[in-house]
């Protein structure tokens, strides 16, 4: 017996939208963050912009390797 999880095809939806709210939260966490840190408002655009594209990327990551389960 194998104990691998699968993800159904049709929450796969459903999976990429919490995905994106959980990037979208870090990207504007480090905004935020490198904000307060005293950086200009572009450049911490910028630095949340960074987060974002990470987590997305790793959330992406996260989901395929469940589907080539």
């Amino acid at each position: 017996m194998e104990d691998t999880v699968k993800i159904d095809l049709g929450l796969l939806g459903l999976w990429l939208a919490v995905g994106l709210l959980f990037s979208v939260i870090v990207g504007v966490a480090g905004g935020v963050l490198a904000w307060l840190s005293g950086q200009r408002p572009a450049a911490a655009i910028i630095a949340g912009g960074m987060a974002f594209g990470g987590a997305f990327t790793l959330v992406l990551a996260v989901i395929g390797l469940f589907l080539a389960a």
